[in-house]
């Protein structure tokens, strides 16, 4: 009995079993809900990037570097640049742009190193010749207390870009902040009142009445700069030698007052000290041993002597230290400059890393500050001067004066 009740249930249960269906052999519920992701937190600007006052595109100046190391692609990270004396910044690299400020600080200068891939509203970029700079940047901007060298261009409308020229092109431009710089509104002339009469005497000097002297004549070569130094209204320079030139008076042409050389001579210029009254800056470089030294002097016009009242190494560059920041020491170039600070000179400007293909790095100098002499007591006598100058020798060209010269080479102290 038992046996037949196993047997019917057996039966039952192998009659009840069906062949799944289809639908319910591949049913897998219903299909999955689609979602759509939230786009980007941040879109990236393409160059060519607008380069204003305020920055360069979406990178600009006084934001941390952190903040802007955050908006690039995973690719760029922070790299040093680093020579001791000269540079010292965190800089983060996008394709031609570079960032830079001080670690954990905020972004303090742009610099865009390739064509189209930043300029300014007017179009003015890399690549760009001066005339385009005069155009769309200028004037040219330009302060008694400031000597800047020939290859660095600062527009009125852009004052805080540096425009790094070479061949008559931009090479490079370096912004920073307009606070930075001092003004660059020339001083009026001191007026000079004459108790008895009451009224205002003639300006001590004028240097736009001193731009249209003409100083033809002078010395061969000699491109000369208005200037207030006194006994004389105009400086210039050739090869390594530095002219001092007066105005034309009455039935007398313009002439030589004073000259001197200066072994490796870059540039020389006039900076205001006082309103009214220059003295001479010359930027020297020397090269021994593989070793470049940049040396600031300051002259003083003293009747018809040009007397050294500063003399300063300010930067030293080698191979050693030019590949810290991946350079050899012939692809680098310093662009300085010099403006006042009471008995002081601050010297600065620009580093230019350049290659085969152009500029690869822009970056501001560290400032290195120069103190001046006093005017020397009588009886003192300066550490290097210039011999006289005969009046009557001006007209004729620099090498005429050969005999006059002084061995005045900058003095570099050890390091």
């Amino acid at each position: 009995m038992l046996l037949r009740v196993t047997l019917l249930l057996a039966t039952l249960a192998a009659c009840s079993g069906r062949e799944p269906t289809p639908a319910t052999r591949f049913d897998a519920g219903p299909p999955p809900r689609r979602v759509i992701g939230a786009p980007p937190r941040q879109v990236r600007a393409l160059p060519p990037h607008a380069i204003g006052v305020e920055g360069v595109g979406p990178y600009k100046l006084g934001v941390p570097m952190s903040q802007i190391l955050s908006t690039l692609p995973s690719g760029p990270r922070m790299a040093l640049l680093q020579i001791a004396g000269v540079l010292d910044y965190t800089v983060v690299r996008d394709e031609g742009l570079l960032v830079g400020g001080e670690r954990q600080g905020a972004a303090s200068f742009i610099a865009v190193v390739r064509q189209e891939i930043a300029r300014t509203e007017d179009g003015v970029g890399v690549g760009a010749t001066v005339s385009a700079l005069e155009a769309g940047v200028g004037p040219a901007l330009m302060s008694p207390g400031i000597a800047r060298d020939p290859s660095l261009w600062v527009g009125a409308r852009l004052p805080g870009a540096r425009f790094v020229v070479n061949g008559g092109k931009v090479t490079g431009v370096l912004l920073t902040s307009p606070a930075e710089l001092p003004s660059a509104t020339a001083a009026p002339p001191v007026q000079i009142v004459d108790p008895d009469a009451g009224v205002a005497a003639p300006p001590r000097c004028d240097r736009t009445a001193a731009a249209a002297i003409d100083f033809a004549g002078v010395a061969a070569g000699v491109r000369f700069v208005p200037a207030c130094l006194g006994g004389a209204d105009g400086v210039g320079n050739a090869g390594e030698t530095v002219v001092v030139a007066s105005r034309p008076a009455q039935d007398t042409r313009a002439r030589r007052v004073a000259a001197t050389e200066i072994r490796g001579l870059r540039w020389a210029a006039p900076i205001e000290l006082d309103r009214g009254r220059d003295e001479i800056v010359a930027v020297a470089e020397s090269r021994d041993d593989d070793v470049r030294v940049f040396t600031v002097i300051a002259l003083r016009l003293e009747g018809t002597r040009l007397v050294r009242v500063a003399e300063s190494e300010v930067y030293r560059l080698d191979e050693q230290r030019a590949a810290w920041i991946g350079a050899s020491l012939g692809e680098l170039s310093l662009h300085l400059e010099i403006k006042t600070d009471g008995d002081e000179l601050v010297v600065g400007g620009v580093l230019a890393h350049g290659g085969p293909t152009g500029v690869r790095e822009l970056a501001p100098l560290l400032p290195v500050t120069v103190r001046r002499r006093g005017r020397p007591s009588e009886g003192e006598r300066p550490r290097v001067e210039t011999e006289p100058v005969a009046a009557d020798a001006g007209a004729g060209p620099i090498d005429a004066f050969q005999a006059g010269r002084t061995d005045a080479t900058a003095t570099v102290p050890g390091p």
